[in-house]
C-alpha cells in the first residue's frame, strides 16, 4: 500500500517555510549587507591631503572606501593651514532598522545586528574648512 502525505502536514511544512524566509527577509537581512561604505571627505579649500585612522587616503575632495565597524579619525592637512580632525561614530543603518522592525515583530533575537551591514558610519560625509596657519604663510593653492 503506498504511503500518502496528510494535505494538514503538507500545509504545515509550506507555513513554516515561509515564516523562516519572512523572518530571514525581516531580521537578518544586515547579513548580506556590505561590510564597507563610501566616505566623503570635502574641503576648503580643495587639495588637502586626508588621513584615516592615521594612514593616508588621498586628497579633498575624496570619496573613500571604509569600514562600517568602529569609529574612524579623520585628520584634513594641507601646508600653511591649520589640520582639521574629525570622528566618526556608528548608527544604525536602514537595513539595520529592518532587523529590529522584524525582530519585534517576530519576537525573535535580531541576529542582523551583529552584522556590519546593519551600522554605518556617521557622518558620511565631511566638510571641512581649513583656517589659515599664522605662523607660516599660506602655499599658493
Amino acid at each position: 500500500m503506498a504511503e500518502t502525505s496528510h494535505p494538514g502536514s503538507v500545509q504545515r511544512t509550506v507555513g513554516i517555510a515561509c515564516l523562516t524566509v519572512c523572518y530571514l527577509n525581516l531580521t537578518a537581512c544586515s547579513l548580506f549587507g556590505g561590510t564597507s561604505q563610501s566616505l566623503t571627505v570635502n574641503s576648503d579649500p580643495p587639495g588637502a591631503n586626508v588621513l584615516i585612522n592615521g594612514t593616508s587616503a588621498g586628497t579633498t575632495p575624496l570619496q573613500y572606501q571604509v569600514p562600517r565597524r568602529g569609529d574612524l579619525t579623520v585628520e584634513v592637512q594641507k601646508p600653511g593651514y591649520t589640520p582639521q580632525t574629525r570622528v566618526t561614530g556608528r548608527k544604525l543603518s536602514s537595513v539595520g532598522i529592518v532587523d529590529v522592525i522584524g525582530g519585534a515583530l517576530f519576537l525573535l533575537p535580531l541576529l542582523g545586528l551583529i552584522a556590519p551591514g546593519a551600522w554605518e558610519q556617521d557622518p558620511g560625509i565631511i566638510g571641512i574648512t581649513l583656517e589659515p596657519d599664522h605662523s607660516q604663510p599660506a602655499q599658493p593653492q
